[in-house]
């Protein structure tokens, strides 16, 4: 995919949108204006935030199969809504697309948790993690949503999130990039009807994907977590995906993630219009590999620290800058010792670690390793030189 691709209008809506991980709600003021004078799209509210800010579904399609799909619904998540930016253009500009139009109706949510994307975390204004607030409805967040989802009344749902750097493909060394889970609606982990065409969905998705970065697809486990989102939807009869991107070496803005959640979504409304998940196998979806935690960010293997040689592991924090409104990138220790069960994205060997002052578990205050290059760390901040 060509994130410049040009629209119908001769306006790239990757201009719109700023290729940010940062991404707030001012961000998509000049996607909402381009939506808003389209034809082929209806924008409505559906209620508002704790903090008071608009939240909108956008509306596309006049047809009978009905798909409800929004990301960010924790604010620091924001691939996805980059992903569905892309997907908005081609929906007015595709002629595979277009066609479509009388046969599926989408509705989008962009950025469920304004709130949070403001400060760049997971959880709205008042702590609540939304996808643990599906039987309680306590958040002015989720009550929207809810409101909408009845009287949209959707026969699919896509629960769009990134996923943190530790997830593995299965026990391999790759990222999975892209992950998959049809939740459970019970203890049990049943098979129901709306679960097993879930599966079947995820299975015809990940085949149309994988040859295109094979390897770096997973799959959540299936554990019952009574209060989230997608085992509720499944409770009430509504199949539904979630897709969680993920990292990929050298990939800081998750482009290819990006562009697997684009794809994947395109292919959902190809799969929902002609029914054609309904020729696959669910028995597919349990042979993507299910994701492990086996991954850090940096692992330094054999390093001399005291009378010891050991492994250190560490892990990047994003921590947004107010001021500049910007995210700077800050090291934090993960573990150290035996590591020999862990893969490093970057790793290097050999060298010596030392500290200044006490040595803190959490972050690096000011620590420094010589190593294949050297690293200066200052209050876990990597320092250039």
């Amino acid at each position: 995919m060509q994130f410049s691709t040009q629209n119908s209008n001769n306006t790239s809506l990757k201009s719109l949108v700023p290729e940010r991980r940062w991404l707030r709600l001012e961000h998509l003021n000049d996607l909402w204006a381009f939506v808003g004078n389209h034809e082929d799209f209806q924008i409505e509210s559906i209620g508002h935030s704790e903090e008071g800010r608009d939240l909108k579904v956008i509306l596309w399609g006049k047809g009978p199969k009905r798909i409800f799909a929004w990301t960010q619904m924790h604010g620091n998540e924001p691939t996805a809504t980059l992903a569905c930016a892309d997907l908005l253009q081609d929906l007015v500009s595709d002629p595979e697309l277009m066609a479509l139009e009388s046969k599926i109706e989408v509705a989008l949510v962009l950025m469920l948790n304004p709130d949070g994307a403001e400060r760049f975390q997971r959880r709205n204004a008042l702590g609540i993690d939304l996808n643990r607030d599906a039987v309680a409805r306590c958040s002015a967040e989720i009550k929207a949503y809810f409101n909408f989802l009845e009287a949209f009344k959707p026969q699919w749902a896509f629960n769009l999130h990134d996923q943190r750097n530790i997830f593995s493909a299965g026990a391999s060394e790759h990222c999975a990039t892209l992950s998959f889970l049809a939740p459970s609606a019970d203890e049990e982990r049943s098979i129901r009807l709306e679960r097993k065409v879930s599966m079947q969905m995820i299975a015809a998705i990940h085949q149309k994907l994988e040859d295109s970065l094979s390897g770096h697809f997973g799959r959540y486990s299936d554990e019952f977590y009574p209060r989230a989102l997608g085992d509720n939807l499944m409770k009430l009869g509504i199949p539904n995906v979630l897709f969680e991107a993920g990292h990929f070496p050298g990939d800081r803005f998750r482009r290819k993630a990006r562009e697997l959640n684009y794809r994947g979504l395109k292919e959902a409304l190809h799969l929902v219009a002609t029914d054609a998940w309904e020729l696959v196998d669910p028995a597919l979806y349990h042979l993507i590999p299910e994701n492990k935690s086996h991954l850090r960010d940096l692992i330094f293997r054999d390093l001399q620290f005291g009378n010891c040689r050991l492994d250190l592991a560490l892990m990047e924090q994003e921590v947004p800058n107010k001021e500049s409104g910007e995210l700077e990138i800050k090291f934090r220790i993960d573990d150290i010792g035996d590591l020999s069960h862990l893969h490093g994205i970057q790793e290097y060997k050999g060298g010596i670690l030392a500290f200044e002052g006490d040595f803190n578990q959490d972050a690096l205050a000011n620590g420094r390793i010589q190593s294949e290059r050297e690293f200066v760390f200052k209050h876990g901040y990597l320092q250039e030189h």
